[in-house]
């Protein structure tokens, strides 16, 4: 992998080595979760590092930017739609996050499908945006073989409750949750404030202390201000003596004015990682 490649092309494609997308469909909880895998040219030799990818609330910030660049640095990338996503099956709750990303983590690690797409089982990361960056932090303690974890300007449902931002929630869930298949946003709100405890980030720092952490702030963040949610994460992981990286970006939630950087700082981690 070289990270100085994400913005690098080949000059031209090459019968039987060309980059490749593939559609996923893999079953969570019973429901069938869409997205697609993208592979790197071959002759980017492999086995290849692989990033699995975690959308946000509702998942109209899309890092596909992120996912092609990765894959031009010679990464396997599997974007996921979460359960009641774009198309994916079931309805949307928070509590089903963490079980989708780690039904999506396993099956890449299984032998079979790693063999199949030259998968480097010792090297997988999971990287998510806003509520992703939630969930993937949520997910690593059911995933040991994990290499890495990167949250970028991640949401804290805990926080939101902790800071009474309890309404800015809902007002998002049932704007912005459009588009979304749920039953209701009030069953998903309090889906929400039952298990808010559980969601928290701050509350998942001890299962984290021993692993390769990436938190990416977004300085002007007025969706998961980083003063309440991502920096007092990142104050217990350094406490702890965690192998952690924090990066500040001077850009809003989405990240929409610094792609490049964005794209920059998760490659070189990840690169750096790796060669250990």
């Amino acid at each position: 992998m070289k990270a100085d490649n994400a913005f690098t092309e080949f000059e031209e494609d090459r019968e039987g080595s060309s980059p490749e997308i593939y559609e996923l469909n893999i079953v969570s909880g019973g429901c069938h979760i869409y997205g697609y895998l993208l592979t790197p040219d071959k002759r980017i030799g492999g086995p290849y590092p692989t990033v699995i990818m975690s959308h946000g609330f509702p998942g109209y910030t899309t890092n596909n930017d992120l996912e092609l660049a990765l894959m031009r640095m010679g990464c396997v990338v599997i974007h996921m739609n979460h359960r009641g996503a774009w198309g994916s099956e079931g309805y949307y709750l928070f509590t089903n996050l963490k079980d989708d990303l780690t039904a999506v983590a396993k099956w890449a690690h299984n032998p079979a499908i790693s063999e199949q797409y030259d998968i480097d089982t010792e090297n997988i990361f999971l990287v998510g945006h806003s509520m992703g960056g939630q969930t993937v932090l949520n997910a690593a303690k059911e995933l040991p073989f994990i290499r890495g974890v990167a949250a970028l300007a991640a949401y804290d449902i805990g926080a939101a409750f902790r800071y009474r931002m309890e309404k800015d929630l809902f007002l998002m869930i049932e704007t912005e949750g459009q588009c979304l298949k749920m039953t209701s946003a009030s069953d998903v709100f309090e889906n929400a404030l039952i298990n808010q405890q559980e969601l928290s980030i701050l509350n998942r720092y001890e299962a984290l202390t021993d692993r390769n952490v990436l938190l990416v702030e977004a300085a002007l963040d007025t969706v998961a201000p980083p003063d309440l949610m991502l920096r007092p994460l990142a104050a217990k992981l350094g406490e702890a003596g965690a192998p952690i990286k924090f990066e500040s970006i001077k850009t809003n939630h989405s990240f929409v004015g610094q792609r490049m950087k964005l794209t920059e700082t998760v490659g070189k981690w990840i690169e750096e990682i790796q060669n250990g």
